[in-house]
């Protein structure tokens, strides 16, 4: 975690949340705690509650108990969470600049500021210059940038990512790791992103969450939290990094 990130009050707190339906709790006993530009990754079989825990932690799902709290935007022109989704989600009648700019409309800013703020995060990911392009002539990976732009135009306070990169080729997805680990450190956002790629990660995160099912017909539990003490641009090549990943694997293995 950077040294901002350290010193300031916490942006989303979650104490001791259990999640489910009905009658039915898939996840219990999560607690959480996310300062501003760290980035925690959530990981866990198949089924588990990833994408549920993330949605409980935007507050589109409501817990069965316990309590999470997401602070408000710091101002009327900002919002205090977006979410990143696995498929882009571009309305194809609006171009790239529309499409970024849907999630300042309601917020109080004039049109010319919001044009302005769409092309800013469209820089910061490579496609200020396909501002005026439509969606259909980019590719898979333009447009999942696009969406993440999308997100970040509204300065959040927190970035949820659910398997942003999973329908990717590989080489697209690893470039796109790599623009994630550049653009962490220009934004203040704290960053929470599920994934089912172990490798991934622990190459991206601060801190890795690993969900379980301790005992089978039980709700599934934070099984372990790691923390990922590595260089964050030399995270790959570090020889504790397979390690790691492979410590990652055997635990969620267990469980």
């Amino acid at each position: 975690m950077t040294a901002c990130g350290m010193n300031s009050a916490p942006v989303l707190s979650v104490r001791n949340v259990s999640l489910g339906f009905t009658d039915t709790t898939i996840l219990a006993g999560v607690d959480l705690t996310l300062h501003p530009q760290e980035f925690v990754a959530i990981v866990g079989a198949s089924g588990v509650g990833k994408s549920t825990l993330l949605r409980a932690l935007a507050g589109l799902l409501s817990p069965q108990s316990g309590q999470v709290e997401i602070p408000t935007a710091n101002t009327s022109d900002t919002r205090a969470w977006s979410m990143v989704f696995q498929a882009p989600r571009l309305f194809p009648w609006r171009k790239v600049r529309g499409n970024v700019e849907l999630g300042l409309e309601g917020l109080s800013l004039s049109k010319a500021e919001r044009r302005r703020r769409a092309l800013e995060p469209l820089a910061l990911v490579g496609l200020d210059e396909l501002a005026e392009r439509w969606p259909h002539t980019l590719s898979g990976g333009q447009q999942q940038r696009v969406g993440i732009a999308r997100s970040l135009a509204v300065r959040p306070r927190v970035l949820f990512m659910d398997e942003p990169f999973s329908a990717l080729d590989a080489i697209t997805r690893r470039r796109l790791q790599q623009e994630l680990i550049a653009l962490r450190r220009r934004t203040e956002a704290a960053i929470v992103f599920v994934t089912h790629d172990i490798e991934e990660a622990v190459l991206l995160a601060d801190r890795v969450m690993v969900l379980g099912n301790q005992e089978t017909g039980q709700p599934a539990r934070v099984v372990e939290t790691l923390g990922v003490d590595l260089p964050l641009d030399e995270r790959r090549d570090h020889p504790d990094f397979a390690p790691l990943v492979q410590r990652v694997e055997a635990i969620i293995g267990n469980y």
